[in-house]
């Protein structure tokens, strides 16, 4: 695969239910089914490279009794990723996300699924060894693989390997995988604060030292800072949209940063497109409808006034 995207998946699907009040504890609430997406973080970093043009291939696991599993197999192909090495077993549960929506407020409710590490073999490890970049969870790498040699020799082959930083990073398991694999990390400023204070240095210098390609720090409204080994880059975030739903925002963030560097964009354009991205997916419903083309955001920020 030539320049190309591999996401490691913990498939799962979201239902979105509609609560006349939000639950309080001992408290009661109706709750209307509003309908199912596919979903979860490495699926729709995915999704929104495949939108930039980005090939993309999926590494997954799927129940062969689990009525999700040709849903899943639907989406993913109808966003434009390939779906050839995904594994079917008849010992595996698919993960399920349930959101119940009130108001303004959320709640979501994770199920994990239920699988074993993957059996390594030669078309395996070439699928691992040919991507440009590889991204996943640190638990879903963790799940997947019984060890890490598969991923460190992908690295060893020129494979980067970019993590999600969600974590409390009170399980040991996070901080290996993290710090032995990382060529490039998202992060949100909570999340960071807490890996720092179970790091032995500064993050960043664990992972540049390593050979790390960027680390970026996500502050919510207030936008972002991307950190490179020789210098950093802020970016501002939009304010002037009409928030409809932010699920996936950040995803749909990580995912346009890795398609604008796979298509051949500088750190800067591809910060822009990252946050023009995220804003994106806060103006509409759903983490699946988080892709958009260049084009599309360009005139998103034309419509914004926001300026490279």
């Amino acid at each position: 695969m030539k320049n190309g995207l591999l996401t490691i998946l913990g498939s799962s699907c979201d239902y979105f239910y509609e609560a006349d009040s939000y639950p309080e504890e001992g408290d009661f609430s109706h709750a209307q089914f509003k309908g199912m997406m596919a979903g979860g973080c490495p699926l729709n970093v995915g999704v929104v490279c495949a939108s930039k043009g980005v090939q993309v291939k999926a590494m997954d696991m799927l129940g062969t009794d689990d009525d999700t599993t040709s849903f899943l197999l639907s989406e993913l192909k109808h966003f434009n990723i390939d779906t050839s090495d995904i594994e079917i077993h008849k010992d595996v549960t698919n993960g399920k996300v349930i959101i119940i929506l009130s108001g303004d407020k959320r709640t979501m409710f994770v199920v994990d699924p239920k699988r074993p590490p993957y059996v390594m073999n030669e078309k395996k490890q070439e699928l691992l060894n040919n991507a440009t970049y590889i991204y996943s969870l640190m638990h879903i790498l963790n799940r997947s693989f019984s060890d890490m040699e598969p991923l460190l020799e992908a690295k060893r082959n020129g494979a980067r390997i970019i993590l999600d930083g969600s974590s409390k990073y009170d399980d040991p398991s996070r901080m290996k995988i993290l710090y032995s694999l990382c060529d490039g990390l998202f992060i949100n400023e909570t999340d960071y604060e807490r890996l720092k204070v179970h790091s032995p240095d500064d993050p960043k210098k664990l992972i540049f030292e390593k050979g790390g390609e960027f680390v970026i720090v996500t502050h919510g409204s207030e936008g972002s800072t991307l950190y490179l080994k020789d210098r950093e880059i802020q970016r501002s975030s939009l304010n002037n949209i009409e928030v409809k739903d932010s699920t996936g925002a950040g995803d749909a963030f990580a995912g346009a940063f890795l398609g604008s560097l796979l298509a051949g964009y500088e750190y800067e354009k591809a910060l822009y497109y990252a946050t023009l991205n995220g804003a994106y997916a806060c103006s509409v419903f759903g983490a699946s409808s988080i892709g958009a083309s260049f084009e599309k955001l360009d005139q998103f920020a034309k419509e914004h006034h926001y300026d490279l």
